[in-house]
C-alpha cells in the first residue's frame, strides 16, 4: 500500500476511552485540569485549557508531580506520572483566544493500593476499548 505508514504498537496496556465527566489534575503546584480522552493501566491522554502566560515563568519551574483522576463518584489520588507528550491543539476551530493543549502521561512507580485504585476507576469509568491494530500489523 502506497502513503500508509506501519505503526507499531509499543504499549503494554489496553487503552479505553473516557467515559463523558472523566478528568485529571496535575498537581500539587500546576493549574492543568481537563477531560481525560484515553486511559490506560499504563497512563493516560488529557485535554485541558493553557492558562499560562509568558510572565508567570515560575510554575512552569514548580516540580508536577501526582495526577489525580475524577468521575462521577470515582476517584484515585497521588498517582506519579512522567509526561510524555505535551502540545497545542490546533485541527479544531477556536473562537476563544484560550489555547486547548493535549498532554499524554505514563504512570511511574504505582503501589499495589495505586495499581487496585486504578483498576476499579477502569472498570467503572471506560466506555470501550480504543480500536485495535488491523490485523495485518500484528505479528
Amino acid at each position: 500500500m502506497v502513503g500508509r505508514k506501519r505503526t507499531v504498537e509499543r504499549r503494554k496496556n489496553k487503552r479505553y476511552k473516557a467515559v463523558e465527566g472523566a478528568y485529571a489534575a496535575i498537581s500539587p503546584h500546576s493549574h492543568k485540569l481537563g477531560q481525560i480522552i484515553d486511559v490506560s493501566m499504563g497512563g493516560l491522554s488529557f485535554k485541558y485549557i493553557d492558562t499560562s502566560s509568558d510572565d508567570t515563568e515560575t510554575e512552569q519551574n514548580l516540580p508536577e508531580e501526582t495526577i489525580f483522576l475524577s468521575s462521577m463518584g470515582y476517584y484515585v489520588g497521588d498517582l506519579p506520572f512522567k509526561t510524555i507528550a505535551d502540545y497545542e491543539v490546533t485541527n479544531a476551530p477556536s473562537f476563544s483566544s484560550m489555547k486547548v493543549r493535549k498532554r499524554h502521561v505514563q504512570f511511574t512507580d504505582l503501589s499495589f493500593k495505586q495499581l487496585f485504585d486504578l483498576d476499579y476507576y477502569l472498570r467503572n469509568n471506560v466506555s470501550e476499548q480504543i480500536e485495535k491494530l488491523p490485523q495485518q500489523y500484528k505479528s
